[in-house]
């Protein structure tokens, strides 16, 4: 191993953000010279005395690439292919983790060609830290958006990036950091935590890293013995071929186990389906009468989602398997595995904590591109291998340190400190929205932590409003993501700060909703406007007096040069959808709602009704809510209680 030791982002492929001095660190022998060349320009600089070394690149346009080395005289690390650009910080939880391997179905034509080496990722390695704040990073390449590598791209990070580069033409490069899961009191500083006295417990707890270590062996050891002993009825079944009698019935797919002796249940289970196929439905797998596009597609089965794990065989062959519960079932299904006549659908399910079935309104069936080869929607046999309540319980929740209070922020923030960035793009906040009346305050100190951790006090932070999501209901009128919103609504007011709408984006059954793209856009059209200073419009209407009148309300909305307009989801009706009324009693009804002129909706009161408040787009999925402006964004959600304005 040489003796120059650089963090692991100082590599091939890089981009520095152009226009401000880069720092390039690393360790080498202690007091030794050190020379950075870019290009044929030479930095000196000498190493402390525990080896730590700075050089400081100037100034430099946009473009690239160029060739920076590093050398102590003996030793030379050359970086090649580098680009100098705008570089951006991608921050948050799986929404903006989520890659574009998971989206490339929804997406497929579009993505199918991308060839842009000018937008480049690199993955900052998912590691937190207590007590101690990490320096370097060792793992981890830097990612081009071409060819295969494309796919391991955050999907809301590509997408923005795409937008911003047709606009301005300049290497954008992303930082992704973003990890599944986290509130935002794990990207905070333990100073902050501290201060704000909400989570501190927790670093004490942390601190000490014998706790950390053996209750991460204890949980994993008890998850795999509980999916073990779980799992245990069909190996055995393998081995000797009989498994005795077990529980059967009857269950529908896609639907939640809400009845008999699957209501609570927690454990291993089978479900079968025999599905009849005609010769014309194989010669269709053979790619006869089908388009080379489909036929290279091949067959694959959809399975939705399942809750909480399984795997699929397709007579008697697994096809695939899911650990959790998130991920849309799409398996491949070998070719010459179906056949003419009956063929057998078995699905080996875990239930892991008493809330087990499979999401309504997803896609089961088996298709060959858009031609659909089965339905396996409908009645499907059960039957229950190990009943887990008898034994050993329901799987407790893993107790991910990765969501502790700072471990995140010393982890994978600390470590890239030195790095210069056009701003951050954030996309958070389900994990927080158990606990929504403290968002605002733990928000806007997160944002002042990474600012003044960067260097930057007034970096532009565009973050994003959570999408809509009902847990599989689709008309919920649960309020908690609500009142989430109407937090990151109000952080909004940080200088420097915008936000972007994505609740019409949503889906009541998907927590990952696959509609990043229009998420990407427009968190480019805010960067356009906060970064790069452009005249664009880029947020929704927001609501900015309300008049409480005798039969009526009248609403009025802030714009830029557009209109309100409807996005009518039926094209029949003249009134805009997603109004509410709350009363005293506690009462929730819909009200009539209509735009009137350039920037007023006008909603109707009945004189019965004893009105506490008015909502707009207030629940967990308002996906009803239809009102825009002309430039195509929605509306802001709102609540106003009876007299304010």
């Amino acid at each position: 191993m040489g003796k120059i030791r650089l963090t692991s982002f100082f590599s091939d492929g890089m981009i520095l953000q152009r226009e401000t001095e880069n720092c390039i660190w690393g360790y080498a022998e202690n007091s030794t010279r050190i020379s950075c060349f870019l290009g044929d320009r030479p930095i000196v600089t000498k190493a402390m005395e525990n080896g730590y070394f700075e050089c400081w690149i100037p100034k430099m346009e946009a473009g690239g690439p160029w060739e920076i080395r590093i050398s102590d005289g003996r030793e030379s690390i050359c970086i090649v292919d580098v680009l100098f650009g705008d570089v951006f910080l991608l921050g948050g939880q799986s929404n903006m983790e989520l890659p574009i391997e998971r989206v490339r179905e929804r997406f497929e034509e579009e993505l199918s060609d991308v060839e842009m080496g000018c937008i480049r990722t690199f993955e900052v390695p998912k590691e937190y830290a207590f007590r101690w704040k990490r320096e370097m990073l060792t793992d981890g390449i830097w990612r081009k958006a071409v060819g295969g590598e494309l796919s391991a791209f955050s999907a809301v990070g590509f997408f923005a990036a795409r937008a911003l580069w047709e606009k301005e033409k300049i290497p954008i490069g992303l930082f992704q950091t973003a990890v599944g899961g986290t509130p935002v009191k794990a990207w905070t500083s333990e100073e902050t935590i501290r201060r704000l006295d909400l989570d501190a417990g927790e670093l004490e707890e942390c601190a000490d890293a014998s706790y950390v270590k053996q209750t991460e062996k204890k949980e994993e050891e008890l998850e795999e013995r509980w999916i073990a002993e779980a799992m245990l009825p069909f190996e055995e079944e393998k081995e000797k071929g009989s498994h005795g009698q077990k529980k059967k019935g009857k269950v529908f797919v896609p639907g939640f186990f809400g009845e008999g002796d699957l209501c609570g249940f927690a454990g291993s289970l089978r479900l079968k389906k025999k599905i009849l196929l005609t010769q014309e439905k194989v010669d269709k797998l053979l790619g006869q009468h089908c388009a080379d596009e489909e036929q290279k597609m091949g067959a694959k089965l959809y399975f939705g989602t399942v809750i909480d794990a399984d795997q699929i065989f397709v007579n008697g062959v697994k096809i695939g398997e899911t650990a959790y519960q998130y991920p849309p079932r799409i398996y491949p299904i070998p070719e010459g595995l179906l056949q003419e006549g009956e063929n057998e659908i078995e699905v080996h399910m875990l239930v892991m904590r008493g809330k087990g079935g499979t999401m309504p309104g997803k896609e089961y069936g088996i298709r060959c591109g858009k031609r659909e080869i089965a339905d396996l929607r409908g009645v499907w046999e059960y039957e229950i291998m190990k009943d887990m309540r008898a034994s050993s319980g329901y799987l407790g929740e893993k107790d991910f340190f990765s969501y502790k209070a700072s471990g995140l922020y010393n982890g994978m923030l600390y470590p890239i400190r030195k790095c210069r960035f056009s701003g951050c793009f954030f996309y958070q906040g389900e994990s927080n929205t158990g606990r929504p009346e403290t968002y605002e305050k733990e928000f806007t100190e997160m944002i002042r932590d990474w600012r003044l951790l960067l260097g930057e006090p007034k970096l532009p932070f565009i973050y994003v409003q959570l999408a809509g999501f009902g847990d599989g209901i689709e008309h919920t009128k649960k309020a908690l993501w609500a009142s989430l919103r109407e937090a990151q609504r109000r952080a909004g007011k940080t200088e420097n700060a915008g936000m972007v709408q994505a609740y019409d984006l949503g889906e009541y059954n998907d927590l990952h909703p696959l509609d990043k793209k229009s998420v990407g856009e427009r968190i480019s059209l805010a960067a356009q406007a906060l970064i790069y200073k452009k005249d664009v419009v880029w947020k929704g209407p927001e609501v900015s007096r309300v008049l409480w009148e005798n039969d009526c309300v009248r609403v009025s909305f802030s714009l830029q040069d557009e209109r309100l307009s409807l996005c009518a989801k039926d094209s029949k009706t003249i009134f805009v959808r997603g109004f509410e009324i709350e009363t005293k009693e506690g009462g929730k009804f819909p009200v009539k709602a209509q735009i009137w002129g350039r920037d007023q909706v006008i909603v109707k009161l009945s004189a019965k009704q004893n009105v506490e408040s008015l909502m707009f787009a207030w629940n967990d999925c308002p996906l009803d809510a239809d009102l825009y402006h002309t430039a195509g964004l929605p509306a802001v959600p709102f609540r106003k209680v009876y007299g304010e304005e």
